[in-house]
Formats: C-alpha cells, structure tokens, sequence
C-alpha cells in the first residue's frame, strides 16, 4: 500500500507540472459566459478551438495532480 500512495504521488507531481508548463504557455481558459454578452460575436476557428481545449486540457492536469497527490497527504498523516 505504501508504494502505491508513492507512486500516486510522484505521477500527481508530473501531471501538474504538465498542466503547469501547458496551462503557462496556453492560458487558462475563457468564461464563456462573460462573452456571450455586449461584445461582437467572433468566428471560432479551429485553431482557436484547438487552442480553447489544450488550456482546459492543462488546467484539468492540475487538478488530476492535486486529486492525485491527496492519498499521499491523507497517508501521511495518519501514520
């Protein structure tokens, strides 16, 4: 049990670095409500929407690292 928590962990720290560098050079993602309102209605094109997902795609790595990371916080601290 105890090397699986360690693995969890170190793939956790992996996959928010990725998300990290991914989220740096892409951006966080729109709200697209905030731009749905007064602004005038641009054409998505694909590279945008290429764009739009691999932000989403990084700040979904993040997440996926901390959820990963957790079982070795929790682990750690019941011992």
């Amino acid at each position: 049990m105890n090397h699986v928590v360690g693995y969890l962990n170190v793939i956790g720290l992996i996959a928010g670095f990725i998300g990290g560098v991914v989220t740096f050079f892409y951006g966080l993602p729109n709200i697209d409500i905030l731009n749905s309102g007064g602004y005038v209605k641009m054409e998505e094109t694909d590279s945008i929407r290429r764009y739009k997902l691999i932000s989403k795609i990084g700040v979904g790595l993040i997440a996926v690292g901390f959820l990963m990371q957790l079982p070795s916080a929790i682990f750690s601290i019941n011992q």
